[in-house]
This record gives C-alpha cells, structure tokens and sequence, in this order.
C-alpha cells in the first residue's frame, strides 16, 4: 500500500537542505527563480507561511506544500506522484484547516491553488478533484 505521510516544517536544519534539495529539482516555478542556500534558509527560518509541510511517499521526501496567511495552497511535487499526492494534500487541508476571513483586496475567502501553465499534471489534479479556474495571472516584464 503506498503511504503518503506530511511532516511540518519547523524548521530544522535537515528540513532546510530538503526543502533545497526539492527546490533545485522544482520542474515548475512561479515566484521561485534560482536561490543560494543561504537565502534559502533565511526564508525557510523567516516562516512564511501559515502552515508548512515536506510530503513523504513511501519514506521518501517528493515534495512540499503550505497554506499560506493568504489562503493559498503552494503544492510543489514531482509530476509522477502528483495524481497521487494531490488528493490527499486537499483532503488534509479540508480537514485541518478553514480558509482565514476574506479581505477586499487581499484575500479570497477561499482556498486557491496557483498553478504554474507548464504543470499539467497539477491541473489535471485539481481539475479531477473539482477545483475550478478562478483566474489567469500575467506578469509584466521589468
């Protein structure tokens, strides 16, 4: 049977080189360009989420997510587990978490997921579990 296990990021020191680790082999990124460990760890100790978790499957680590004090949900996880992990990730956060009131503005009253256009698994996903488009976001060049 294939166990699918979420550990809290606390964060020690072994978390922060894994959470490096899973950021170096991160095929699909939105915010995250290319970081030193050094600022990776600053941003890791700053803890900037709400709530941050390394996803296991079967003992090893495959990824991560965190819900945000924004009422986003950040998945990032190798594609091949994807169609696994991400019903179980939705499940947890239904269960242990209510989305924070909504702020004209600043947040939704609900739970959001970004998704980079190149993660197609991700979609495909969210789409199998009901999620529904709310937007598509540009960036403009700097």
């Amino acid at each position: 049977m294939n166990q699918v296990d979420f550990e809290s990021v606390i964060p020690s020191e072994e978390q922060i080189v894994r959470l490096f680790e899973l950021l170096e082999q991160r095929l699909h990124r939105i915010s995250c360009e290319e970081v030193d460990f050094s600022k990776h760890e600053y941003f890791v100790k700053s803890h900037p989420y709400r709530d941050w978790f390394l996803i296991r499957f079967n003992n090893s680590y495959i990824g991560s997510f965190y819900v945000s004090n924004e009422n986003t949900i950040g998945i990032n996880l190798s594609d091949e587990y994807t169609s696994i992990v991400v019903p179980c990730i939705i499940r947890f956060v239904k269960r242990n978490y209510k989305p924070l009131p909504a702020i004209p503005s600043v947040r939704s009253g609900n739970f959001a997921i970004n998704v980079p256009p190149t993660n197609v698994y991700l979609a495909s996903a969210l789409e199998a579990a009901d999620a529904k488009i709310a937007q598509i976001t540009y960036f403009l060049p700097s």
